[in-house]
């Protein structure tokens, strides 16, 4: 069995305003919170650092994880959670990979940094 690990990251960013939730697309007026090397870099991060897991691979698991996350101030990544499970295994594997990702370039909103909530789609597809 041939492993393909298919990465698409979701375009979809939104600047988190305060703890409510309450929530306005960041494109509108400044720059998005980036991946070091953008795009391919995180995709390429994502693909080298992940392991399927044995018992996934074992019972033949497949499917696509969505992870959501927020990229702090600082560029660092918290409040990792998963919004669309397929199973534990699956699950725990790509909250692994997103919480070890290195520092992200900040999101900015006039010139001020700001907090960034990204949403990864993860596929696992075994083959």
């Amino acid at each position: 069995t041939n492993l393909y690990i298919d990465l698409r990251i979701c375009a979809t960013v939104t600047n988190l305003l305060n703890s409510t939730s309450r929530c306005k697309h960041s494109n509108r007026t400044g720059n998005r919170a980036s991946f070091p090397g953008g795009q391919g870099a995180l995709m390429y991060f994502i693909s080298c650092n992940l392991v399927y897991p044995a018992t996934a691979r074992e019972s033949m698991i497949q499917g696509r994880v969505i992870v959501g996350f927020v990229v702090e101030r600082d560029g660092s990544i918290s409040n990792v959670k998963v919004s669309r499970s397929v199973d534990p295994a699956l699950d725990k594997e790509a909250m692994r990979v997103v919480k070890s990702m290195p520092k992200w370039k900040p999101g900015k909103q006039n010139g001020s940094a700001v907090r960034v909530k990204y949403t990864v789609p993860v596929i696992f597809r075994l083959e």
